[in-house]
């Protein structure tokens, strides 16, 4: 478990498995991810029994003293040697808009640079998702790049952002 500003996280276990699947399987999650497929029980199970096992991603559960599900949180690629790593979450959608999304992410900021000893912190967003892209905008991530029209929602192609946060960066706004 490791805690930050009130919100904590910690790893994913069997009990989280339904909550987890429920979040994917929303329209309002999955239309900003790569797939959008939805997720049955045993392929739920599937996950978890690789990611259980994995060394290049982690996955964690946040929670608060109020919510013992606020959503969850993902690192993965990652790449111990170049001590850079893709971050991400998901937020269930009756607390989105409330803060949730800024605070975890300063509780993965002050993780992944403060305790793994990580260098570059990196990710994914969808150009239609605009609240996430000032999210992380305001979070002292820059764009570095796009994969021009590489994903599929309702008719249309759009851009996949590629948003990074060096360690000095976020050191400077600390």
């Amino acid at each position: 478990m490791f805690t930050y500003q009130g919100i904590s996280i910690r790893v994913v276990e069997q009990r989280d498995l339904e909550r987890i699947r429920v979040l994917r399987n929303d329209p309002s999650t999955w239309i900003y991810l790569t797939d959008v497929l939805f997720v049955s029980a045993p392929a739920q199970e599937r996950w978890f029994a690789k990611i259980s096992e994995s060394t290049d991603r982690k996955y964690f559960i946040v929670y608060d003293a109020v919510h013992e599900f606020i959503g969850i949180v993902r690192c993965d690629e990652i790449d111990h040697l170049n001590r850079s790593m893709r971050i991400g979450c998901d937020i269930v959608p009756e607390l989105r808009g409330k803060g949730y999304g800024s605070r975890v992410f300063d509780l993965l900021l002050n993780y992944c640079f403060d305790f793994m000893n990580m260098h570059r912190l990196w990710l994914l967003v969808i150009d239609t998702n605009q609240a996430a892209i000032r999210l992380y905008t305001n979070k002292g991530l820059r764009e570095e790049g796009r994969y021009r029209e590489a994903l599929f929602r309702d008719g249309h192609y759009h851009d996949y952002i590629t948003m990074s946060i060096l360690e000095d960066e976020y050191r400077s706004r600390a």
